[in-house]
């Protein structure tokens, strides 16, 4: 029987780059990836259009105590809907919209385009360094033990004449945590009353449940319900605030490749591991997860990193997918390549964690091979920044195999003046670079679909000095045998 360790939860309390009008003035201004014309004649309508939402945002920031969270959001759009009602015949004309996260629906007349409003918002907050980043709603405990995940890894991976099946007693079970209640059916069993830990060894020791659900009560023992898997997965979480679910990971499919020849010799030798760390885990957004982990990177990681990412003058502008050089992307940038197979490289080591950390706190099945390069991103200048964008599919459809489920942001290089933060534009939230932390969002339910537009994020200007980052995407589905290019080119 695998030993369990919670996913430990701490409740915490929880207490632009500014558009002058000077920079409102280019023949072409661009919002959101999309080009709309702004000549002289439209100009100063623009101009009367930002000081419409900075007057509002102005007021709401007063009165919320901040520029993040939806709250803001929210005031701000009534507030200029309130304007237009009270017969100001140039109002800022508020497209048809909906919350949670922000939507416009149509208004896409040039100087009024509808996606203006969100850019604006966008370009005020990211100008608000005073507000820093959005708190988190709780803390966890994650441990990362590099001898049993590298050992796992090559138990997964390598052929079965060649693994030792005797169980590791040791084995760590990483139980997540999310915020809501799982909905009636699929139960597996009667609910019963247990202390969490209980409930937890239940679970585990029942092949079809694969997670529970619970109100929060006073006491240590919870009416707890049990769940079962629907076709593979547990059905989505309901957000509750009075309700938890504790979720077991799924077990990982077996890449088709080992990653290391398990032979008599190298079992022989003793190989060199970093102890069993903890890392605290700052959860800002349980779904779909936002989640801070500081201090993930050492000194030694980050330059390890930053020289295999090549120097300045090596890296090249920054391009979209399939397209050149952009100003939607103001930034410079390179690949590194992990090899997956060479376990004495600090950067495989490093990537190596990366993983295990989707797999146990985002629950997703994701291993190296196959995946995409580490994107190592340089801000030099003042005012390099990157627009808003989604990482992956934010239409709230299914999701395809093989494309993007989270995304992971190491921050190696920043300067303390506030700028380079990473706004998530939609929803409000907001997270400041400090060195060595990293960043995780995911954006694919567990009942298969993906987002609706909440984890849709953008890099806040640089003010001055530098802003270094590592980027890692992640995808459910690839191996050596079908890589992410087969999935990215097969669309």
């Amino acid at each position: 029987m695998a030993r369990p360790r919670r996913f430990q939860s701490r409740p915490l309390s929880l207490p632009l780059f500014l558009l002058h009008s000077s920079l409102l003035l280019p023949l072409i201004s661009y919002v959101r990836g999309q080009r709309y014309d702004v000549n002289d004649e439209r100009a100063p309508v623009v101009e009367r259009r930002r000081e419409q939402v900075y007057r509002a945002a102005d007021v709401c920031a007063e009165e919320v105590g901040t520029s993040l969270g939806e709250d803001f959001l929210s005031c701000v759009v009534e507030g200029l809907e309130r304007d237009g009602k009270n017969g100001d015949g140039d109002a800022f004309p508020v497209p048809p919209h909906s919350f949670h996260p922000l939507t416009v629906h149509g208004g896409r007349d040039s100087a009024n385009h509808g996606l203006m409003l969100l850019d604006l918002l966008r370009n005020y907050t990211c100008d608000r360094v005073e507000d820093g980043g959005s708190p988190p709603v709780r803390t966890s405990i994650w441990t990362y033990d590099e001898r049993i995940n590298l050992d796992a890894v090559d138990r997964m991976s390598c052929p079965a004449h060649l693994v030792d099946d005797d169980e590791d007693e040791d084995e760590i079970v990483d139980w997540v945590v999310r915020t809501g209640f799982l909905p009636a059916g699929d139960d597996t069993g009667r609910p019963g009353e247990y202390t969490i830990e209980e409930a937890e060894k239940q679970c585990e020791g029942t092949k079809a449940c694969g997670g529970f659900t619970y109100k929060l009560g006073d006491g240590p023992k919870q009416t707890i319900w049990f769940k079962g898997l629907e076709n593979g997965r547990l059905s989505r979480v309901n957000k509750s605030d009075k309700w938890r679910s504790h979720l077991l990971p799924r077990k990982p499919t077996i890449p088709r490749r080992c990653l290391v020849d398990v032979d008599e010799e190298q079992e022989a030798e003793e190989e060199e591991y970093a102890p069993p760390t903890e890392y605290e885990v700052e959860i800002i957004r349980d779904e779909p997860l936002v989640a801070v982990v500081p201090h993930f990177a050492s000194d030694a990681d980050c330059a390890a990193l930053m020289k295999a990412g090549k120097s300045d003058e090596h890296m090249g502008r920054a391009q979209e997918f399939g397209q050149g050089a952009t100003e939607y992307r103001r930034s410079y940038s390179s690949n590194i390549q992990v090899d997956y197979e060479d376990r004495s490289d600090p950067i495989t080591r490093f990537s190596e964690r990366m993983f295990a950390f989707v797999r146990d706190v985002g629950g997703y099945d994701v291993h190296g091979p196959g995946q995409e390069p580490i994107n190592a991103v340089l801000y030099r200048r003042p005012g390099d920044e990157y627009r808003p964008h989604c990482d992956g599919p934010c239409h709230g459809g299914p999701y395809n195999r093989g494309d993007r489920v989270a995304t992971s942001i190491l921050y190696c290089d920043s300067s303390d003046d506030g700028g380079g933060r990473t706004s998530f534009t939609r929803s409000g939230l907001m997270v400041s670079p400090r060195r060595g932390s990293l960043l995780l969002f995911t954006y694919k339910y567990e009942n298969g679909t993906v987002d609706t537009g909440f984890t849709e994020h953008s890099g806040c200007p640089i003010k001055g000095g530098r802003k270094w980052i590592a980027t890692q995407w992640y995808r459910e589905g690839v191996d050596y045998d079908r890589d992410w290019e087969s999935y990215a080119y097969d669309r």
